[in-house]
């Protein structure tokens, strides 16, 4: 679910974050004991023998050490079970028995659209009902084909009649014509009046957004000269093909599942595979993968299969699916298929059984490259062999990290007999533009934790002072000097501790640190659960001190560079520039005595 009615503000978060149970929700998936004033265990996110995994219920918080998974009970949710935002806040909601407020209405242009998905659930039904009637062309397509009935229900197939005004006579009563030509049901007359149903004696599969809602249609001509033969929704507020594709809904539970997703070009390539019982398939309706879509299966599942047609045209929207897929992070295969034959070709021929085995049994998409490719054909000329390297090199640009792209060339110098170095050293010249720049694929939680590491020491030792909570609390938030801060994260999460207004309490973080980013809160997990001793009263007056001194050691650096072009340039600002540096030195060297501790 990308959208959602849900009213979700940042006092809903925190009421929401403080109502889950971080350790009951996270001991579903692995089991946490208890350590002290957390909660170990193995880590959910990556296989590890030793527990790495650190849970504090008190905080709301979770990190692994090992890989840098972290964040709050949100973020838990959402990485597990590969929801949306709004999905996961539901989910927790629900469980928990919090009440999320709806929006309200914000003007004309949302009706607009709700109005768009209630007539198109409205031609759906009007479609479906088509379907059932006994005798429709459809039906009998459908059974010729092998299709079971059961399936035109659970996937919501449809009849369009053979007559121009079918369902504008069914809907018009309810919904202005306008209304049906912006929703793709009906399209205007050439000469300007009036309109006729876009969709005549077809075959329909419903397109369904990510909530299952109808948002436009395919048709299959019935016909044998019906032209074209397949025709889709036009674009419209509610559908926009690039983003969308074919069965996603209905095969969201099984990608979950199963930790994959089969990718098949057309309507009944998808048939022919839920028949096989492969019910994690979804199909780019007839066109190319696009980035959007890749992107959007990507926040589903780590591994995909391509099952294109055998033909030459699918093998190569095969090499164009995987270049997006590789991008993308994904562990990408493709399935054999024969020459000129598609799934629902293999279908009929093998049965289910054989096909859903091509589907397991589908090699690593190098090896497939390889076959399709053939660069050590026997016989072929040096500049062939050049030439379907390069194609091969191509594909494997697309791999943005570059350690993993290295693994590949490896493979490949193997598999075509050319040195290892002779690849690689050319490699760049085989990368995209967009792929030039530094780039790296893994998860946030990696992300945060080379940026923790790469955070000023003392920096960090502050927020660890500040996430155990206490009096201390109150005296750093009230002396600190936010110049003496470099890193931003460091100086978003001061900002927000200060703007809550409870300094000498301890931290609250589903209240107080809910305007954080999920990288942020992903950042500070790793410095919150670190179990260091409990700060002191001359822990944290040395921790002012060195932020001070760190502070000071960057301007004074800055002065002396200043000091110095005033000297080669002979400028009135020296005097002015000396005083300054004096002032540094003498707040420096107060730094350097020890206190005077009482008792």
């Amino acid at each position: 679910m990308t959208s959602s009615d849900l009213d979700i503000t940042d006092t809903v978060l925190a009421e929401l974050r403080s109502a889950s149970d971080i350790v009951q929700v996270i001991g579903d998936h692995t089991t946490l004991k208890k350590a002290g004033r957390s909660w170990k265990g193995l880590c959910p996110f990556h296989n590890e023998r030793t527990p790495s995994f650190t849970v504090d219920r008190d905080k709301g918080l979770y990190h692994c050490f090992g890989c840098g998974a972290g964040g709050d009970v949100i973020r838990f949710v959402r990485e597990i079970d590969r929801l949306d935002f709004p999905e996961a806040v539901e989910a927790l909601a629900s469980r928990f028995g919090v009440t999320i407020p709806r929006r309200q209405r914000r003007g004309p242009r949302e009706d607009r659209r709700d109005t768009l998905y209630e007539v198109l659930a409205a031609a759906q039904r009007f479609y479906a009902q088509r379907l059932s009637r006994p005798g429709n062309a459809a039906a009998k397509y459908l059974v010729e084909r092998g299709v079971p009935p059961d399936m035109w229900t659970t996937l919501g197939l449809g009849h369009a009649p053979d007559a121009w005004d079918s369902i504008s006579q069914a809907l018009s009563g309810a919904y202005p014509e306008d209304l049906l030509i912006e929703a793709g049901l009906l399209q205007p007359r050439a000469e300007g009046k009036g309109a006729y149903d876009r969709f005549r004696d077809r075959l329909l599969f419903v397109l369904k957004d990510e909530r299952g809602r109808p948002v436009g249609f395919g048709g299959r001509a019935l016909s044998p000269g019906g032209e074209p033969k397949y025709l889709n929704s036009p674009e419209s507020p509610v559908f926009s093909k690039k983003r969308l594709l074919y069965g996603l809904f209905e095969a969201r539970e099984a990608i979950r599942r199963t930790d994959r997703v089969v990718l098949v070009e057309g309507y009944f390539d998808h048939l022919a595979l839920a028949r096989a019982g492969v019910a994690e398939t979804v199909a780019s309706m007839g066109t190319a993968l696009t980035p959007e879509q890749a992107e959007k299966l990507k926040r589903l599942c780590p591994r995909a299969v391509v099952c294109y047609d055998g033909d030459s045209a699918g093998r190569k929207a095969t090499h164009g699916a995987l270049q997006l897929l590789l991008a993308q992070g994904f562990e990408a295969r493709v399935a054999r298929l024969p020459e000129g034959e598609d799934p629902d070709d293999l279908l009929a021929r093998e049965g289910p059984e054989a096909l859903a085995r091509r589907i397991d049994e589908a090699p690593d998409y190098l090896t497939w490259v390889l076959e399709d490719v053939r660069p050590d054909e026997p016989g072929i000329a040096s500049g062939e062999k050049r030439e379907r390297i390069a194609r091969i090199q191509e594909t494997l640009a697309a791999i943005p990290d570059r350690v993993l792209r290295y693994e590949e060339y490896r493979k490949l110098a193997r598999a075509v007999s050319v040195p290892l170095e002779v690849l690689w050293g050319g490699e760049k010249a085989n990368l995209r533009p967009e792929m030039t720049r530094s780039s790296s694929v893994g998860t946030p939680g990696n992300t945060a934790v080379l940026s923790a590491v790469e955070a000023p020491a003392v920096e960090t030792r502050l927020l660890r002072f500040l996430t155990a909570g206490g009096d201390h609390n109150s005296l750093i938030l009230r002396t600190l000097n936010d110049d003496f801060l470099t890193d931003p994260r460091v100086k978003r999460v001061v900002a927000v501790l200060r703007g809550a207004g409870q300094a000498s309490e301890p931290i609250d973080f589903q209240g107080q640190i809910a305007h954080l980013t999920d990288d942020e809160r992903t950042f500070i997990s790793g410095i919150a659960l670190d179990e260091s001793p409990e700060p002191t009263e001359k822990g944290v007056d040395q921790l002012l001190k060195d932020l001070e001194k760190k502070y000071l050691d960057r301007e004074s650096a800055e002065i002396q560079r200043a000091i110095d072009q005033a000297v080669a340039a002979a400028g009135p600002e020296l005097d002015e520039l000396m005083r300054r540096k004096s002032e540094i030195s003498r707040r420096r060297a107060d730094l350097g005595r020890p206190p005077q501790w009482k008792g």
